[in-house]
């Protein structure tokens, strides 16, 4: 599918596109800046179930060729009219781990980290791109931290991936900024700046992804490996038809759309709430442990991703969680025609990596 509207603006030099390389499908976001507002161009989002010959909404493992022509696609769909991009690194594809170190060593840490990183990288340092923030440290810790400590978030990024997504850009014509890790892009565009710690849960098409945020850094995530193609597969089998139909029902009716007399709403129902309950026990299991071990409260849950599209999940979800649950809105962020208002906000979880890169980049072009 593509959306656009680029028409309705003229064409600026400062326009930027924002890149989500998924699983299941391409998310691209256009942004400029005009006059201190950040205006929407346009959007679009492509499946790569047919480019891997699998249904649409199934989970695939292209090659980066393949990736780089549906990249294309999207693009020429989507009437994208600038090359500025930058584009999102999977998660899965990078190790982020907390290292504990003395304070002592906060103005040595381009020599100290790389030497710590080797505890908890499985390949030679020389093999990975290494970065850093210092997250917490003596008077600015989460509680349970201990003295003469600070906390440095390490990221990894293998060589071999950054050369991939390289090519993947040169392929589709594009003139990359910068790549970032997805859940920073997520976060960027799902949360307000705030104090209490707030959890990004990202409903994906393979697993699902939990974060926790506390005044803007990721102080811990968690993968859950249920995504929203199981949802879907697990309809197809319990209404027994094909995992098309499946997705196409999942889609448009979900658990709260159509007629409850229509055939098949409360079938369909019924198997979606039943393959729902383990994610978010697993969801309400993780929240409790956070809780306990740091002794303070989630203010919410951000839930974003293509999953969080799904109609009705939010009162659902809300059923099983005491924390309070909300879909992220990140096109709030941004201007666009008041007739579009609805349409996205509905879209807006599955866009959250894709908007948060194009807002970096349009900070760092000023």
């Amino acid at each position: 599918m593509a959306f656009s509207f680029s028409s309705l603006f003229s064409s600026q030099p400062k326009s930027v596109l924002g890149v989500d390389i998924g699983t299941s499908s391409i998310k691209v976001v256009q942004l400029k800046r005009d006059h201190g507002r950040v205006v929407l161009e346009t959007y679009g989002a492509i499946a790569l179930g047919p480019y891997a010959g699998v249904e649409i909404g199934r989970a695939t493992a292209l090659a980066g060729d393949k990736i780089g022509e549906a990249l294309k696609d999207v693009i020429r769909e989507a009437n994208v009219s600038t090359s500025d991009a930058a584009i999102a690194i999977p998660y899965s594809s990078s190790l982020i781990s907390i290292l504990n170190l003395p304070a002592g060593v906060e103005k040595q840490l381009a020599q100290v980290v790389p030497i710590e990183a080797r505890k908890y990288i499985p390949v030679p340092i020389n093999e990975v791109l290494l970065d850093w923030f210092v997250v917490g440290g003596d008077g600015n810790t989460a509680q349970g931290d201990q003295a003469g400590k600070i906390q440095v978030l390490l990221v990894a990024i293998h060589n071999e991936t950054i050369s991939k997504f390289r090519s993947i850009s040169s392929t589709a014509a594009l003139q990359t900024g910068f790549f970032e890790i997805e859940v920073f892009s997520s976060v960027r565009a799902a949360l307000e700046h705030g104090i209490a710690p707030v959890a990004v849960v990202d409903m994906g098409a393979a697993t699902t992804k939990f974060y926790v945020v506390e005044r803007g850094l990721i102080h811990e995530s968690h993968i859950i490996n249920h995504g929203s193609q199981d949802i879907t597969l697990a309809a197809s089998r319990a209404l027994g038809i094909s995992v098309a139909q499946a997705e196409e029902r999942k889609r448009k009716i979900g658990l709260s759309g159509g007629a409850p007399d229509q055939p098949g709403v409360a079938d369909l129902r019924k198997s979606l709430e039943l393959s729902l309950s383990p994610l978010l026990s697993e969801l309400a299991r993780t929240v409790t442990a956070y809780e306990t071990r740091t002794n303070q409260a989630l203010s919410a849950l951000v839930f974003t991703g293509g999953g969080a599209t799904l109609k009705g999940l939010r009162e659902f979800a809300q059923q099983k969680i005491q924390t309070e649950i909300r879909l992220a809105d990140p096109f709030g962020k941004t201007q666009a025609p008041a007739f579009l208002e609805a349409i996205l906000k509905e879209a807006g979880p599955e866009f959250c990596v894709a908007v948060g890169l194009a807002l970096r980049r349009l900070q760092e072009i000023g």
